[in-house]
């Protein structure tokens, strides 16, 4: 029986009626109709799945290993099977199959090649977004495609505004080093010890400046039910610690690596109560004005800003109200102004060469990657890199440093994972390792 359900659903989401699988969902997996907005673009993005291989991994459970139809992305899908129903069904993502190699370009091929893939993409209603690639100081490609909004249609440009979602958080995570540089700071000091007025629990006592950079503390999320019913009155770090203030810790804090966004809540606190300044404030006098980032900032402002988007073209995009910054991510940048930053870093302008090592240098494992003081650190088809990703409902982005190169990439794209993601990869994946 499970594997019928496997094949029943992998028809469904291959169908080329879009409507076929929002049909199947409805019939055969109603815990996913609140998220099939989300699954219709997935399926769009991906042009459909490749079964490479399956087994069940447990009683009524089947995993199916997956490929991309017209990216070079592998994922794993697991399906939990009710009584005549998939009651769960859940994506991961999954390394390359053994002898799955992709061809290094040269530099002119690969941004050629780049080129054409997203003219097809955008062609196709499957992209919408900008995209920049650089080597050092110098811009190689910086290309728009798509619409930054749904009625009316209106032009993404190479200056447009993205969200960014979590890749915000690398701009966190340079203000507490910053502030460590300055000696105001220690790696070692505990939430406790910073915020006076933080409740007096174990994870107060135990969670360290460390913990929240490398997303090792246990700290968790803040999105659900509780945030839901919150959310108008949650503005700033403060309100946060007060809603949420008083949970425990998931795990023992060091012991292993949870990707947290409450933790990088709690450095937007620390920042504020060491510099005397809102958060935001002092991203923009210390970061953003550093960097010359004129176009950054933590929330919507100015016309020419991408509205974020969720669903697929073929059924409909639909416009999602625009995200409010947190230090946790949200904000919103362009692709100069995430060139800028780089730009910034590597003529330590931000931080000194000790600190930037702090920044960038592999701590903690982090599932197929590793995670600094603040940055996900991976490889691409062997090139090793360190950067940042974004993704929520109508927003996917990703920023990458390839340290051996000195390339640099930046996607930003107003539809959901993995739009962006697919594109960083494939280029990733495809410029020359050593330039």
């Amino acid at each position: 029986m499970p594997p019928q359900w496997l094949e029943r659903w992998l028809a469904a989401f291959n169908s080329r009626r879009a409507g076929t699988y929002a049909d199947f969902v409805r019939a055969h997996i109603p815990t996913l109709v609140p998220y099939l907005d989300d699954d219709l673009g997935l399926r769009e993005a991906t042009g459909g799945f490749t079964l490479l291989r399956s087994e069940e991994t447990a009683p009524r459970e089947i995993t199916a290993w997956l490929r991309d139809r017209n990216w070079d992305r592998f994922s794993k899908a697991v399906l939990t099977i009710g009584a005549d129903r998939i009651d769960d069904l859940s994506f991961l993502p999954a390394p390359p199959p053994a002898g799955f190699t992709v061809r290094r370009r040269s530099e002119r091929e690969a941004l050629a090649e780049l080129r054409g893939k997203l003219r097809a993409e955008a062609a196709g209603g499957r992209f919408s977004g900008a995209v920049l690639v650089a080597k050092g100081g110098t811009v190689l490609f910086r290309e728009a495609y798509g619409a930054r909004s749904v009625a009316p249609a209106v032009a993404v440009t190479a200056h447009t505004r993205f969200c960014i979602g979590s890749m915000g958080k690398m701009f966190t995570a340079v203000s507490a080093l910053q502030l460590i540089q300055d000696g105001e700071l220690r790696l070692t000091d505990t939430v406790a010890a910073l915020l006076p007025s933080y409740p007096d629990t174990p994870l107060a006592r135990q969670v360290t400046v460390e913990h929240l950079l490398t997303h090792s503390g246990g700290t968790g999320d803040f999105f659900g039910a509780d945030y839901d019913a919150h959310q108008a009155q949650l503005r700033t770090p403060g309100d946060f610690v007060r809603r949420f203030g008083k949970r425990d810790t998931l795990f023992p804090p060091g012991s292993r690596w949870g990707y947290s966004n409450f933790g990088f809540i709690l450095l937007g606190a620390i920042v504020e109560e060491l510099s005397g300044k809102s958060w935001d404030a002092y991203l923009d006098a210390h970061v953003f004005k550093v960097a010359g980032m004129r176009s950054t900032s933590a929330v919507a402002t100015g016309p020419n800003t991408a509205q974020p988007c969720t669903g697929a073209a073929e059924t409909g995009l639909k416009p999602l109200p625009y995200y409010v910054g947190l230090p946790a991510g949200g904000g919103y940048s362009t692709l100069d102004d995430l060139q800028r930053f780089a730009v910034a870093l590597s003529e330590r302008r931000l931080l000194d060469a000790a600190h930037l090592d702090l920044l960038t240098r592999a701590r903690i494992a982090a599932g197929s990657a590793h995670w600094s003081l603040g940055l996900r650190v991976g490889a691409r088809n062997g090139a090793p890199y360190y950067g940042h990703g974004g993704s929520a409902p109508g927003v996917n982005a990703d920023f990458a440093i390839y340290p051996d190169s000195d390339y640099r990439t930046v996607v930003l794209s107003n539809r959901g994972h993995p739009h962006a993601v697919n594109v960083a990869d494939f280029i990733g994946a495809r410029l020359p390792l050593g330039g």
